[in-house]
C-alpha cells in the first residue's frame, strides 16, 4: 500500500506543472497570431513597427535609454523588414552608434564602414568618417595610458587598433583634411609603439602625400626623431645617423623658426660625431692589420669631412706623424740612391 503523503506530494507537483503549462500555452498563444494575408502564423513580438521611420526612431529611443541590447535587436529587425527603404543608411549608422556606446569600438568602426561601403551617396558619409576618427583617438589615448604597463602582451594593442581605424579614415577619404591628420597619427602611433622604421615610413607619407597640410611640420620633426631612435653606437652601421642629419637639415631649412631646432641641432652634432668616430674606428682597424694605405684613406676622410668632430684631432695627428715618417723614408731612399 502506497504512503498517502507521497501521493499527496505527487499530486501537488502535477498541479504545479499543469498550471505552468497552461501559462506557457497562454503566453505562446498571445505571441502568435494567424494572418490570412500570409496564410501562416506570425510571432507578433518579432514584428517591427508599422513604418521604417517608426522602427528606426524606436531603436534610437532605446539607445537614448541605454537599453543597448534591445536597441541592437530592433535595428536588426529593421534590416530584416525594411532593408531596402530610404532609411537604411540611417539605421546602419545607428548600429555603429550602439556599438560605440557599448564600448565595442572596433565593431563600431566596422559598422560605420558598412555605411560608407553600402551607401556611398549618403548624407552621413562625413559623419561616419568623423565617428571612425573619434574611435581612432579613443584607442590612441588608451594606448598612451598603457605605454608603461607591465603587461607587454597587451600594452601595444590599443595603438595597433588605432592604426587600423585611422587607416580606415585614410582609405575612405584619402584627399580630405581628416586623412592628413589620420596619416600623421598613424605615424605617431607607430612611434609610440617604438616601431621607428614603420613610423618613419608613415611620417614620410605625410610629407610627400599631404605636403600642403598643417601636419607636415610635425611629420618632418617626427621623421628626424625616428631616424635618431634607430641610430646606433659608432661601432655599428651609421646610415641611420646620416639619415637623421639629412632629415634635420631639411626640417630646419623648411622651418627655421621652429622652437625645437636647437634640440635638433644637438642631435645632429651627436650623429655627426658618431659617424666620424665610426670612420676613425675603421682606420684603426686597418692600421692594426698593417694595411696602412687603407688606414690612411679613412684617416683622411675623418680629417677632411668631419673637421669639427673630436675624432678629427686624432686623425690629423696620425696623418701628420705618418707624413713625417714617409718624408724621412723618402729622404733615406733618395740618399741611398745617391750613394
Amino acid at each position: 500500500m502506497k504512503d498517502p503523503n507521497i501521493l499527496k506530494h505527487l499530486g501537488q507537483r502535477l498541479l504545479i506543472t499543469g498550471v505552468a503549462l497552461l501559462l506557457f500555452s497562454a503566453t505562446a498563444a498571445a505571441q502568435w497570431t494567424w494572418t490570412p494575408q500570409t496564410g501562416r502564423w506570425i510571432n507578433l513580438k518579432q514584428l517591427p513597427k508599422e513604418t521604417p521611420e517608426l522602427q528606426m526612431e524606436y531603436a534610437r529611443g532605446l539607445l537614448i535609454e541605454k537599453d543597448y541590447k534591445k536597441a541592437w535587436r530592433e535595428t536588426g529587425k529593421f534590416v530584416q523588414f525594411y532593408g531596402d527603404s530610404d532609411y537604411a543608411d540611417e539605421n546602419q549608422f545607428l548600429r555603429g552608434e550602439i556599438r560605440q556606446a557599448q564600448g565595442k569600438y572596433m565593431e563600431a568602426a566596422k559598422q560605420y564602414q558598412q555605411v560608407l561601403a553600402n551607401y556611398p551617396s549618403t548624407e552621413l558619409y562625413d559623419d561616419a568618417i568623423e565617428r571612425q576618427y573619434e574611435i581612432g583617438d579613443t584607442y590612441y589615448e588608451e594606448g598612451l595610458k598603457r605605454v608603461d604597463s607591465k603587461w607587454r602582451l597587451f600594452r601595444k594593442r590599443p595603438l595597433k587598433r588605432a592604426v587600423e581605424v585611422y587607416s580606415m579614415v585614410i582609405d575612405n577619404g584619402p584627399f580630405s583634411p581628416a586623412a592628413a591628420e589620420a596619416q600623421y597619427k598613424v605615424g605617431l602611433c607607430q612611434y609610440t609603439r617604438k616601431e621607428y622604421l614603420e613610423a618613419a615610413f608613415e611620417y614620410r607619407r605625410v610629407v610627400e602625400d599631404y605636403s600642403g597640410s598643417e601636419w607636415v611640420d610635425e611629420a618632418s620633426y617626427g621623421l628626424a626623431m625616428c631616424y635618431h631612435k634607430m641610430s646606433l653606437a659608432p661601432e655599428y652601421d651609421q646610415e641611420p645617423s646620416q639619415l637623421t642629419i639629412d632629415s634635420i637639415n631639411n626640417h630646419t631649412a623648411r622651418y627655421p623658426d621652429d622652437a625645437r631646432n636647437a634640440e635638433l641641432q644637438t642631435i645632429s652634432t651627436e650623429m655627426y660625431n658618431n659617424i666620424a668616430e665610426q670612420r676613425l674606428l675603421t682606420a684603426k682597424f686597418y692600421e692594426r692589420r698593417r694595411k696602412f694605405p687603407s688606414a690612411k684613406i679613412y684617416y683622411e676622410v675623418v680629417a677632411s669631412q668631419y673637421p669639427d668632430a673630436p675624432a678629427a684631432e686624432q686623425a690629423k695627428a696620425w696623418l701628420a706623424s705618418h707624413e713625417q715618417v714617409e718624408h724621412i723614408g723618402q729622404r733615406r731612399a733618395r740618399f741611398s740612391g745617391e750613394e
